[in-house]
């Protein structure tokens, strides 16, 4: 596989960037937009997919933002645009108030500064991205060829599928994650298996009938869906070599084998707390024998009530390294070096990732979740892909599957579908 370097992300600026300004002809596709929300967990899978594409040295990022602060951080559940506007709206009732108290004979309200400087006004309520894209695309396309833009996150989906309403003949999109409904506003929509799991016999069971109509999907995957086993990312051999490379010092002395522990944090659908930590560390503790060296890396998540009996317990213990959070972060040295995985069960991403090494992965906290996740985590163990960790492991005896390979499946649906428009990506 050929070494991809990722570059650092362009500044955005308002003219044709420079990336795009090379030549070629249009069923080529050369380019690529990100469109994020923020969360490195959505914007990782979509460079991950911009890596298995080739395009990762022509892409931009661009990101969608909410209002923060105060009542804002209350609000996230409403669709962007309106929460703008809603923000919008408020801040100004706020400063008019503000100015009445403070002089009755005021006769102006001045522009309320907004976060990133400029003054909150008509182009900081309408997704403005959605207007510089589509005219990118538009403008660019005689000399430049087709665009390809990924989104992923609920902030996402109204950007992107405006994008493709408006330069349909110019851009292929693409959601990662479901969207919950319409899924025709998008050229193609990638999703785990697991997110289809309300539509299973025993998910309805769990469901009050008055209750069904609410939950989502609603519908079986359209021809445009394309369903993985877990999350895309980044991780495949050359980056893994690379970084096998890079933290050789670090690593390659340790006592054999090294295993890796990964803790995430409690989710809605796997809720826990000190219980699982301390059930962690007593497993780490039994299987400690047959281990060279741990390592150990927490989440700027993980709850300080984990974290504290993980540091308790297992902070004194010579054979094992707990990662204080500083950099360099050594998460991808963990993967290249690891010679098996212990993850939390709560992280989709985390064993996904775990799972594109081949080596063995083991999951702790597999009962405390419900729903999608443990219809994930079942998938996982029917495939011989993750074990649980009891505690009795011999974790010098080394196990094997085939890698979970999520991205680099999702990238070839792409081309296809690319293809059966006459496009193709630049070799």
């Amino acid at each position: 596989m050929r070494l991809i370097l990722l570059p650092d992300p362009p500044s955005l600026s308002t003219g044709v960037p420079d990336i795009f300004e090379q030549g070629g002809p249009q069923n080529v596709v050369r380019r690529a937009v990100v469109i994020g929300n923020g969360f490195p967990g959505s914007e990782n899978q979509c460079i991950g997919l911009v890596r298995a594409l080739g395009l990762a040295e022509n892409h931009l990022l661009y990101r969608v933002t909410r209002p923060k602060g105060g009542l804002n951080e209350w609000l996230h559940w409403l669709p962007v645009g309106f929460h703008k506007k809603l923000d919008f709206i408020l801040r100004h009732i706020y400063l008019y108030s503000r100015l009445m108290l403070r002089s009755k004979q005021s006769k102006y309200i001045t522009s309320v500064p907004s976060e990133n400087g400029g003054s909150v006004g008509l182009a900081s309520i309408l997704e403005a991205d959605v207007k510089s894209i589509v005219n990118m695309a538009r403008q660019t396309y005689e000399k430049e060829g087709p665009l390809v833009v990924i989104a992923c996150g609920r902030d996402t989906i109204s950007i992107a599928s405006s994008i493709r309403r408006l330069a349909s003949e110019n851009v292929f999109v693409v959601q990662i994650q479901h969207p919950r409904s319409h899924l025709n506003r998008f050229d193609m929509v990638i999703t785990p298996r697991h997110d289809y799991y309300p539509l299973t016999p025993e998910a309805q069971e769990q469901v009050p009938k008055f209750m069904r109509r609410w939950i989502t999907p609603r519908e079986p995957p359209q021809d445009n869906v394309v369903l993985t086993t877990g999350a895309l990312h980044q991780i495949d051999y050359a980056l893994l070599r690379k970084a096998a490379s890079a933290w050789h010092d670090e690593f390659a002395a340790l006592p054999k084998p090294l295993v890796v522990v990964n803790i995430g944090w409690p989710r809605s659908n796997c809720r826990y707390g000190a219980d699982i930590a301390k059930q962690l560390t007593d497993s780490i503790l039994d299987v400690l024998a047959t281990c060279g060296s741990v390592r150990i890396s927490l989440s700027y998540k993980t709850p300080a009530k984990v974290s504290r009996v993980i540091f308790k317990e297992l902070g004194d213990n010579p054979k094992v390294y707990i990662w204080n959070g500083q950099e360099p972060n050594p998460y991808m040295g963990h993967l290249a070096w690891g010679d098996a995985f212990v993850v939390t069960a709560d992280s989709v991403s985390l064993i996904s990732e775990a799972c594109s090494t081949g080596k063995p992965v083991y999951v702790v906290g597999t009962d405390h979740c419900k729903w999608k996740i443990a219809d994930f985590q079942k998938s996982l163990r029917d495939r011989g892909v993750v074990r649980p960790f009891t505690g009795f492991e011999d974790m010098s005896v080394s196990w094997s599957y085939p890698p979970l390979n999520d991205t680099a499946e999702a990238a070839t649906r792409v081309r296809r579908e690319l293809a059966a428009r006459g496009w193709s990506l630049r070799s």
